[in-house]
Formats: C-alpha cells, structure tokens, sequence
C-alpha cells in the first residue's frame, strides 16, 4: 500500500464537504497491522478512528456476565474505532488478523478538535456509527444461534471480503483456529460443523482455507435467521 494516500482513494462513509475530506486526511497517518496502533490487547483501537485499504481482521467481544462471545469481521474499505471515542465506556475487542492489515488512522483527539471548527465531523462520525451497530447487532442476533448458523453467518461473511474474479467463488483463506475465535464456537465444535458441511457437499476443507462448492444451499441455512439488520447474502454478487 503507497503512503500517499489521496480523497478519491478512500470511501467516505457519507457526503462530505471537499475541505472537510482534506482536513481529514491531513491528521491520518498510515500504518501496518493492527499491532502498530498501540493500545491494549483489548483495545486496540482505542485512540483512533480507522480505514481499512486492505486485509482482513477478526474481532472478538465478550461479557464477564455470560459465556456469550460476539465476533465480527472487517476488511477492505470497513470504517472502525468510534466506539472507543468515550474513555468511559470503551469496550473490549480481542483482534486478530487474518490477513494482514493496512488502514490510515485518525487519532480521536484530532478528530474532536476538528469537530470544534467543523460540526460536520459530527456527521461523518455518526455515519461511521450507524454502520457499525448494524454489524454489531446482527452479530448479537446470530450469537443466540445454532452453531451451524453461526458458522455459516462467519463464513457467508468472509465470503463478502474476498476478492471475486471472472465470478469464480473464491477461497476463503482462514484456519479452523480462526474461524473458532470468529465464531465465538470452540474449535472441536466449529470443526464438527465444517465436516458436516463437507459431507453436504457444499464446502471443502484444505489446510488454511475453505471454499464453497454450493454457495445457493449454504446461503439457505441462514433462511431461518433473522438477517433484517444485516444480511451478507445480499453482498455476495
């Protein structure tokens, strides 16, 4: 990824004013991995507002008053980090790579600076906000499933950040290890229902990497899931 990095090169995730967009980009900064914003294991996303250009990154959330654990993938052109904007009320993401990333970032503080000369900062954070609680919240719905769905859900959604070429179903490029993390589902479990989708003839199983072989009658699975908020079936073309 080039570090000269121009408006045009970026998806906002709304309409905004050309001098805003500069203003932005001139208090981003270019970095690698996930690891390079600093933060906690738990936070790393703490101080910034972050644009994905490339790669793929698993994050986990859990509750201490339940077992439940929420996971949620961002890839290419994914805004992520408002949540982290309130000090007080921060939540935990563990983070895991699965390809690696590269993204600008956007210190919060500079950003909230910002918001004092150009109350339009207001609505570029807000857009980036609602974007995510759809994520997050058909991530929650899912969570209560099956581990069948949920693994499906998982997969359906890596499927939508792959790189598609000449409509060739790509593979999806990530180990059973990470898929179990994703899921929120051991890795016995998760393995159990990967077999049995191998065995229904509707994916493959290699080292690193799954690819679907019937992806009309994966997608089926999720018919009686509640994807109203977010279905990654509509984003696989």
């Amino acid at each position: 990824m080039s570090n000269k990095v121009t408006v045009d090169d970026i998806i906002w995730p709304c309409e905004l004013g050309s001098s805003l967009k500069e203003r932005l980009l001139s208090i981003g900064s270019i970095k690698q991995g996930v690891t390079s914003l600093g933060g906690t294991p738990k936070q790393p996303y703490s101080k910034y507002i972050c644009y994905l250009f490339e790669g793929i990154a698993i994050l986990n959330s859990s509750s201490s008053e339940t077992s439940t654990t929420i996971g949620g993938v961002i890839g290419p052109q994914s805004w992520f980090g408002v949540a982290g904007m309130d000090e007080a009320a921060r939540p935990d993401f563990t983070s895991e790579e699965v390809a690696p990333v590269g993204l600008i970032a956007f210190p919060h503080k500079l950003l909230l600076k910002l918001a004092e000369q150009d109350s339009e900062v207001f609505k570029f954070l807000f857009y980036i906000a609602q974007s995510l609680l759809k994520k997050w919240t058909q991530a929650a719905v899912t969570s209560i499933h099956n581990k069948e769905m949920r693994i499906v859900f998982a997969l359906l959604e890596l499927l939508v950040l792959q790189h598609k070429k000449d409509d060739v179903i790509p593979s999806i490029k990530i180990s059973q290890q990470q898929l179990s993390f994703l899921s929120g589902i051991s890795r016995p479990r998760a393995n159990e229902v990967l077999k049995g989708l191998e065995i229904a003839e509707e994916i493959e199983i290699a080292r690193g990497s799954l690819h679907i072989i019937n992806l009309s009658k994966l997608a089926a699975r999720l018919n009686n899931l509640n994807v109203s908020i977010r279905d990654p079936r509509r984003f696989i073309k």
